[in-house]
């Protein structure tokens, strides 16, 4: 599934639960004993102007037609 294919709701459901996740002690422990912490990468703004871009290129499209 790509993601223009998910709801703009759905993936903020998604970003809920993930904030939840990070926020829970015992996911915590287990990204200090896996030593992966520093691997992360919060990919929300890349994921959010990737949205903004495909919206923006639709409105284009519809306005020109």
């Amino acid at each position: 599934m790509s993601l223009e294919q998910i709801s703009i709701e759905r993936i903020e459901e998604i970003e809920q639960e993930r904030e939840q996740t990070q926020l829970d002690p015992e996911f915590q422990s287990w990204m200090t004993q896996l030593n992966i912490g520093r691997l992360c990468i919060n990919r929300d703004g890349i994921v959010k102007a990737n949205q903004m871009m495909e919206e923006w290129k639709m409105n284009s499209l519809n306005k020109t037609h």
